[in-house]
């Protein structure tokens, strides 16, 4: 026997679920106001609002501005081929037309610091020296993206337990922000591509290796598509300069740092904030045991024959670097940290390019001229410094040294010999 149903059967109210909240109220279940840096839900009842999580990385994809550019006028004019003046990476002085304050202050610190950081992983041309922070002057998606990458290596560099809670909120914020300029209105895919690299540092910088794989994957198809699409030769200047050596050795530093996973078997502990290391490896004591090691990967793949053992070798350089890296960001960078990493690019440069793509000197030759010219600039560096440093000292001649003995087909050959012996001569 069937019950009779009392009355008319009750209904759920409707309501829109909210994803985009902060992680208070996420966490809560309470509906947030959104509003940022801190909402105001929070704010009022005296809780600490813990930001936003940034949209996922998907953004970077060719149809990331379609949907929106298909509801707008077919006569409405394409951002692609607006103006000249559009489609031109000219390069003009920054000033106070940049943004707010605090959009500044960001500015500021990325051209004194983060900058000099990412831009000695590898020859990447100009490309986050000029034309990122040149181009944010003129596109909000690249511009919040610059803003939030520098935010967060300011984050590193402050220190993760002593930075402001709002420089987390903040950073996030700049980030939605350029992903909201993208998805409605619908920039140059030249814009969306830099923006996609610049995005792929913030996450390798926050060791999310899937989202930084996610804006790589999507950063190489824009590429391929606005390659097919002739742009301008200015722009073709900037791509073959800057953008795609760039791109390059992002997928280069991605495959190997895919290595840090989980051996067979091994579990992977809980998230332990910003440039954690979550698989249990050995941390360096110090500047001359970190060269020591990354001077006997450089011995050991130069005599490896075996495929399976490179592999093996790969995954040790990976944890070397997410070691060294660490004291990369939370630092000034230093003449001897930029000696140091020249050993890393070293070792890349051994590797197949099927492993380390554009670091790899079987198709890309200036890896070797790269290191020498920063070898050059530090040694001279090294010579106008009152107190004598040994360290950087000792590490050019090393650099040198394995330039001269693994590389003698460089077209920067006879300038390592003529440097290294410089070095020698000084005492």
């Amino acid at each position: 026997m069937t019950l009779p149903r009392l009355g008319n059967p009750r209904q759920k109210a409707f309501s829109h679920k909210v994803r985009t909240g902060c992680m208070t109220c996420r966490r809560r279940r309470v509906k947030c106001d959104e509003a940022k840096p801190a909402c105001l839900n929070c704010t009022r009842g005296n809780r600490h609002c813990l930001g936003y999580v940034p949209p996922a990385a998907t953004v970077f994809t060719l149809d990331s501005g379609q949907s929106s550019a298909s509801n707008r006028s077919s006569s409405s004019q394409s951002p692609q081929t607006a103006t000249s003046e559009d489609d031109l990476l000219v390069f003009k002085p920054l000033d106070a037309t940049f943004g707010t304050d605090e959009e500044r202050r960001s500015l500021q610190h990325f051209l004194c610091l983060t900058s000099s950081v990412v831009a000695h992983y590898g020859p990447q041309g100009d490309f986050y020296t000029v034309l990122v922070p040149q181009l944010a002057r003129r596109s909000p998606a690249v511009k919040h993206m610059l803003v939030a990458l520098s935010m967060t290596h300011e984050k590193f560099h402050t220190g993760v337990a002593t930075a402001s809670p709002n420089m987390t909120s903040q950073a996030v914020s700049h980030y939605i922000s350029a992903i909201v300029d993208i998805r409605s209105n619908n920039p140059p895919k030249l814009h969306v591509v830099i923006a996609s690299l610049v995005a792929w540092v913030i996450e390798l910088f926050q060791n999310n290796l899937p989202a930084a794989i996610v804006h790589l994957r999507g950063t190489l198809k824009l590429l391929r598509e606005y390659q097919r699409s002739k742009p301008p030769p200015s722009e073709q200047d900037a791509l073959q300069r800057a953008i795609l050596p760039t791109a390059s050795l992002a997928k280069g530093l991605t495959q190997l740092m895919a290595r840090t996973g989980p051996l067979k078997g091994e579990i992977e502990p809980g998230y332990q904030g910003h440039i954690s290391y979550p698989w249990s490896r050995p941390m360096f004591a110090s500047f001359v045991e970190a060269r020591s090691v990354i001077c006997d990967y450089i011995e050991e793949i130069a005599d490896s024959e075996n495929a399976r053992d490179l592999r093996d070798i790969e995954r040790l350089v990976a944890f070397w670097f997410q070691s060294v890296r660490r004291w990369d960001q939370e630092n000034v960078p230093t003449p001897t940290m930029a000696a140091l990493l020249l050993l890393f690019n070293l070792t890349l440069a051994l590797l197949p390019s099927s492993d380390v793509a554009g670091f790899s000197y079987s198709v890309n030759p200036s890896t070797i001229d790269f290191v020498v010219d920063k070898a050059a600039t530090l040694t001279n560096i090294q010579q106008k410094l009152e107190m004598r440093n040994e360290d950087l000292k000792q590490t050019l001649v090393i650099v040198l040294d394995f330039v001269v003995r693994l590389f003698p087909d460089s077209l920067s050959h006879g300038r390592a010999v003529l440097l290294l012996s410089q070095l020698h001569g000084q005492g």
